[in-house]
C-alpha cells in the first residue's frame, strides 16, 4: 500500500454499472440513470506462450501482447461459476457465495497433477533480469525461488514438506506460475504423468475447475403451484449436482441487440479491473486482433496442441474505458464518458426518475383537511394495505421538486405487510390517464412493492389467460389480457444450451422501465434470450440494485449495524455536551439521604406504582382576563421573514415546564402497557430527576409525568428559532425500566409525517431516536454514553441543541465531515428544505389530534384566546411571505445556509396546502371567540 497525492492521480476511468444513479456533478440538483453500458478494455495476457519447461513470469508484460480497445462485447467471464454468480435450481434461485476448484499444474517433467490443497499454492512473480537465462531447469526454478522478493527459500527446503506456507488461499488464474511443498503434490491425483520427488515443486496451472459450490439460496418460484414443498435445496453443492444447476449469465442479450445500439437496454457485462476473461469466439478474435492490428495490438493465440490439451488463453483486465448513455431525470438522454458524471452517493428519499410508480400519501378530503387515508387495512384482511392514486413518472425537475405523473385509474393495488416487495395477488393497476399532472416530489412516495430498478432480479407471474404460459409466442403481457404475438428474434446460444433452460420462463432482469408502467424483463435463462414487457404486478423482486444501491442502507439496516460502525471507528456521531444552570450533577450526589422526602418509607415501595399519589399536582387553565403581551426579543432581518425571535418566559402565564399530573395516564403513551414495580432506590432516583426538571429546564422544553406512572415521561419540545424546526412542536415519551438508571431510558418518537419520509436523521419515522446517550447510536468516547450518573435532562437538551439543528443532513453518522462541502450542499438544503415544510405538518398535526397532558400547553403556545404568543399566526405570517414570489426574489431567503436558496416549487406546493390547513384551525378558534 502506497501513499499517493490525490494531486498527482489522473481518473482514467470511472467503473459505472447498469442502473447507477449519476450527476453531471456533485453540486448539481438534477440526477439520472445509466440505462445502458459500454465498456473498451484493456487486456495482457496471464499466460507468456513459452514452452512449458520455461519459467513463466506473471503477467507478461511485453507490450506487443497487450490489447488495446477491445469490446466488452467481444469477452466473457473466463471461468463458468464465479462468486456472486446467480443460479437455478429446480425451481429455487441462489446466489454463489464461494466456489471450490480443483488446480491442476503442469510440472516442467510433462506431469499434469490435481494438488491436493490449492491454498497451499504460492503465486511465483520473478524478476527474470536477475537471473541467468542459461541456467538448467532444476536449478533455475531453485534460484528462482530462492531469491524470490516474497519469499526466501533454501534448496533443501524445496525438497522438504515443512516449508510453512500461509494457509490463506492465493487469487490463482490459469496460466500463472506457482509452487508448493513436495507433499501437495505426491499427495495429489496426477492426470498424467507420477510423482517424481527430483523434479521442482513448481509448475504452471492449466485448468481450474469447479467442483463444489456454496450457495445461499434467495427465494422460490412462488408462482408455481405445483410444487408441494417449499424446502430449500442443500446450500453445498458437488460436481455431481452442476447437471441441474443453470447458471444466470446478466452479459446475454436477445441476438436482435447484438449489434444494434439500443437505448434503456442492457448489453454485456459490467466488467472491472482484476477481471479474468476470455475471448467468447477464440478463433474469431485470433482473425480481428491478429497480424496488421497494429493499433489494438495483436493476439497471439496458444494452440491447445502446445499447452497438452489445455486453453491456455486468458487475460488479465488492467484497464478499462467505459462509456454511458444516461436517461435523466426530465427525460432527456445522453451518451457520455464515465469519467463525466460522478456517482450520486447520498440518493435524497424524494427523488425519483421517469418510469417509476408512485403514490400520493397525504391526500385533501372535502374539508379541505390533510387526510391518511391514502394508506388504509382492507376490512378483514390484517396486514394488507391498500394504495390509492398510483401513477408513473414521466419526469421530474429536481431544482423545483416536481414531477410529470400520468396516474392509473379505477388502480386496485395492495401489500402485504411485513413483504416489502410483495403485491396482493390480484392487483391491478388499471388503465392509464393520458393526462400529465404536475405533483410535488414531497407529495409522491415510492415503495419496494411498486418500484423496481434496472438490474433488478425478479420472478415473473404466468399468464392468467390463457392458462398455458408460452413466453416464446408472447411479446407483451398485460394484465388480464393474452396481449399480442410478435415474430420473436433469433436468439444466439449460449454455449451451456440445455434442454432445462426452455422451462425457466419464470426469472429474468428488469431492463427497462417504461413510461406507461411496464417493465423489460429480460428472460435471460432461457436458451433463446428474449425480453418481454409486462406490468409491475406481474413480478416479485428477489434481488433489488435498490438494496445496495451508492451504499445506502434502510433504516433498520442503519439501526442494527452502528455497532459495527462504533467498532470501525470510521463514523464521526453526535457528542453530548449539557451545561444548565440551577441543577446539581448526579455525579456530584454523595448523601443518598439527602433527597428523602417525608413521603418515603419503607411501606411505600415495591407497591403498583398507582399506590403512589403523594405530590399535589398544579393544573393550568386559560386565563379568563387577558395579560399584557410581553415585548419580543432579538431583532431578524428587515426583510420580515424571519419573525423577532420570542421568549416564551417573558409572557407570565406560561405553564409550569414541569408537571406531576393527577389525572390518568394517556392511553397513547407509547409505553403505556410497560408494567414495573417501584423499588426504593428507583423511587428515589426519580424524584431526582424530577427536582432537577423543576429547576433546570431550557426555556422551549415542556415535561410531564403521572402519580399513577411515575415511570413515564412526556416531554414537548418546541423546534428552536433559525433552523428547520421553527416553532413547531416535538412530542417524545420516555419510560423509566426496572434498570434505571444503569440503563438509559427507553424513548419514542412521536413521527408526524404520514410516511414521507424522517423529519430528522436521528428519528425514525417508526419512533426510534438514535442518540449516543440513549444507548441507540455510538459514541466516540465514554462521555457521550449513559452512565449512572446522566440525568434525563441531558438527554432532553441533546435533542433540543444536537437534534434540532440549523442542518440536520450533517446529523447522519460521519457526515458532519462534509459540512460546507460543495459536494454535499444541495443534499443539505433539499433536507433542510423539506424539514422546514413538514414541521408545518407537525403544527397542523398537534392541533388537531389528542397529545395527553400536553393539550393545554399547545393552546397557550399557538391559539390566540389565551393570552400567550400565538405562534400560530406568526407561522401563517411566515407562511404568506415564502410563498409570495415578489417578496421571495426581493428577500432572498436562506433556509439552509446555502446563500440564495428559495424553496422550490414542490415545497411551496405543500406549504401552501398546510398553511391552509392551518388556517382554517385559526379561523375556528377566532369564531369561538366571539
Amino acid at each position: 500500500c502506497t501513499l499517493v497525492a490525490v494531486e498527482s492521480l489522473v481518473l482514467v476511468d470511472r467503473a459505472l454499472a447498469f442502473g447507477d444513479v449519476v450527476k453531471r456533478q456533485a453540486s448539481d440538483t438534477a440526477s439520472g440513470c445509466v440505462i445502458r453500458t459500454s465498456t473498451q478494455c484493456t487486456i495482457q495476457p496471464i499466460y507468456n506462450g513459452l514452452p512449458f519447461n520455461a519459467v513463466h513470469p506473471w503477467p507478461h508484460k511485453e507490450k506487443d501482447n497487450i490489447l488495446r480497445e477491445i469490446p466488452g462485447s467481444d469477452l466473457e467471464y473466463m471461468y463458468e461459476y464465479n462468486a456472486g454468480d446467480y443460479v437455478l435450481y429446480h425451481d429455487w434461485v441462489g446466489v454463489i457465495e464461494d466456489v471450490w476448484e480443483d488446480v491442476a499444474i503442469r510440472l516442467e517433467n510433462g506431469s499434469i497433477v490435481v494438488v491436493e490443497k490449492p491454498q497451499e499454492l504460492e503465486i511465483l512473480e520473478p524478476d527474470l533480469s536477475a537471473f541467468p537465462s542459461a541456467a538448467g531447469p532444476r536449478s533455475r526454478l531453485a534460484d528462482i525461488l530462492a531469491q524470490t522478493r516474497d519469499l526466501t527459500l533454501s534448496a533443501q527446503a524445496l525438497d522438504s514438506d515443512d516449508t510453512g506456507f500461509p494457509l490463506d488461499p492465493p487469487v490463482l488464474y490459469l496460466g500463472q506460475s506457482v509452487f508448493t511443498k513436495k507433499g501437495n503434490l505426491r499427495r495429489g491425483r496426477f492426470v498424467y504423468g507420477s510423482y517424481d520427488p527430483n523434479i521442482p515443486p513448481g509448475g504452471v496451472i492449466v485448468d481450474l475447475k469447479a467442483k463444489e459450490l456454496d450457495i445461499r439460496w434467495l427465494s422460490r418460484n412462488v408462482f408455481d403451484e405445483s410444487r408441494t414443498h417449499n424446502a430449500s435445496p442443500p446450500t453445498h453443492l458437488d460436481r455431481g449436482d452442476f447437471g441441474e444447476i443453470i447458471l444466470y449469465d446478466r452479459s446475454r442479450a436477445p441476438q436482435c441487440l447484438q449489434s444494434v445500439t439500443q437505448m434503456g437496454s442492457k448489453q454485456g457485462s459490467d466488467f472491472a479491473v482484476g477481471d479474468v476473461v476470455k475471448f467468447r469466439d477464440t478463433a474469431g478474435a485470433a482473425v480481428k486482433y491478429g497480424a496488421g492490428n497494429g493499433k489494438q495490438g495483436i493476439f497471439r493465440r496458444i494452440p491447445r496442441s502446445t499447452t497438452q490439451g489445455y486453453d491456455l488463453n486468458s487475460f488479465l483486465i488492467t484497464r478499462t474505458n467505459t462509456k454511458v448513455t444516461i436517461q435523466w431525470q426530465d427525460a432527456s438522454t445522453s451518451d457520455v464518458d464515465s469519467t463525466c458524471v460522478v456517482p450520486y452517493l447520498n440518493v435524497d428519499d424524494h427523488d425519483v426518475w421517469p418510469g417509476e410508480l408512485v403514490f400520493i400519501k397525504a391526500n385533501k378530503a372535502e374539508d379541505g383537511t390533510l387526510q391518511d387515508s391514502d394508506l388504509e387495512m382492507k376490512d378483514g384482511e390484517p396486514g394488507v394495505t391498500n394504495l390509492k392514486n398510483v401513477g408513473v413518472v414521466q419526469s421530474a425537475d429536481a431544482k423545483e421538486r416536481l414531477a410529470k405523473i400520468r396516474w392509473f385509474a379505477d388502480s386496485r393495488v395492495s401489500i402485504l405487510e411485513g413483504y416489502d416487495d410483495a403485491l396482493v395477488a390480484g392487483s391491478h393497476m388499471g388503465v392509464l390517464s393520458s393526462d400529465e399532472t404536475d405533483v410535488s416530489l414531497y407529495e409522491i412516495v415510492t415503495h419496494p412493492a411498486l418500484t423496481k430498478r434496472r438490474g433488478d432480479l425478479v420472478l415473473v407471474a404466468p399468464l392468467a389467460q390463457p392458462t398455458s404460459f408460452d413466453l416464446f409466442a408472447i411479446q407483451t403481457i398485460s394484465n388480464g389480457e393474452q396481449g399480442w404475438s410478435q415474430p420473436l428474434p433469433e436468439s444466439t446460444s449460449s454455449g451451456r444450451s440445455s434442454e432445462s433452460r426452455t422451462r425457466v420462463n419464470w426469472f429474468g432482469e428488469v431492463v427497462d422501465l417504461g413510461l406507461d408502467g411496464f417493465l423489460t424483463v429480460r428472460l435471460g435463462a432461457l436458451d433463446q434470450v428474449i425480453d418481454v414487457r409486462i406490468p409491475v404486478e406481474a413480478t416479485i423482486t428477489v434481488v433489488s440494485d435498490d438494496d445496495s444501491l451508492n451504499g445506502s442502507l434502510t433504516e433498520e439496516d442503519e439501526r442494527t449495524s452502528w455497532t459495527e460502525s462504533w467498532d470501525s471507528g470510521s463514523d464521526v456521531v453526535i457528542e453530548e455536551t449539557v451545561e444548565y444552570e440551577g441543577g446539581t450533577r448526579l455525579d456530584e450526589d454523595s448523601d443518598s439521604e439527602m433527597w428523602s422526602t417525608d413521603e418515603e418509607s419503607p411501606e411505600a415501595f415495591g407497591k403498583p406504582l398507582a399506590q403512589h399519589s403523594t405530590i399535589d399536582v398544579e393544573r393550568l387553565e386559560p386565563l379568563e382576563q387577558p395579560l399584557e403581551q410581553p415585548s419580543e426579543q432579538t431583532e431578524y432581518a428587515e426583510n420580515g421573514l424571519k419573525v423577532q425571535q420570542i421568549s416564551f418566559t417573558a409572557f407570565p402565564n406560561m405553564p409550569a415546564q414541569f408537571v406531576m399530573l393527577d389525572e390518568p395516564t394517556p392511553l397513547n403513551h407509547h409505553f403505556y402497557s410497560e408494567s414495573v414495580l417501584l423499588s426504593a432506590s428507583l423511587m428515589r432516583r426519580i424524584r431526582k430527576e424530577h427536582k432537577i426538571l423543576e429547576s433546570s429546564l431550557p426555556e422551549g422544553i415542556w415535561v410531564r409525568t403521572w402519580e399513577d406512572r411515575l415511570d413515564l415521561v412526556r416531554i414537548l419540545i418546541i423546534g428552536p428559532e433559525d433552523t428547520p424546526y421553527s416553532l413547531a412542536p416535538f412530542v417524545l415519551d420516555f419510560h423509566l425500566s426496572q434498570d434505571f438508571p444503569r440503563s438509559p431510558p427507553e424513548a419514542y418518537f412521536h413521527s408526524w409525517t404520514r410516511g414521507l419520509g424522517r423529519i430528522n436523521p436521528n428519528l425514525y419515522e417508526d419512533g426510534k431516536v438514535c442518540l449516543s446517550l440513549l444507548g441507540t447510536w455510538p459514541g466516540d468516547s465514554k462521555d457521550e454514553s449513559w452512565s449512572e450518573d446522566s440525568t434525563m435532562l441531558q438527554v432532553f437538551v441533546s435533542l433540543m441543541g444536537l437534534v434540532l439543528v440549523k442542518e440536520p443532513f450533517y446529523n447522519e453518522a460521519g457526515f458532519d465531515a462534509y459540512v460546507g462541502s460543495p459536494e454535499t450542499q444541495i443534499n443539505s438544503a433539499l433536507y433542510t428544505e423539506k424539514a422546514f415544510v413538514m414541521a408545518k405538518g407537525f403544527i397542523h398535526h398537534a392541533l388537531s389530534h389528542q397529545s395527553g397532558g400536553m393539550e393545554n400547553i399547545l393552546t397557550w403556545l399557538y391559539l390566540p384566546k389565551v393570552d400567550g404568543p400565538c405562534l400560530l399566526e406568526r407561522v401563517l405570517m411566515e407562511c404568506d411571505k415564502l410563498l409570495d414570489e415578489v417578496s421571495i426574489k426581493a428577500a432572498n431567503v436562506d433556509l439552509s445556509g446555502t446563500t440564495g436558496l428559495r424553496l422550490s416549487s414542490g415545497a411551496k406546493v405543500l406549504l401552501r396546502k398546510y398553511a391552509s390547513d392551518l388556517r382554517i384551525i385559526l379561523a375556528g378558534v377566532e369564531r369561538t371567540s366571539y
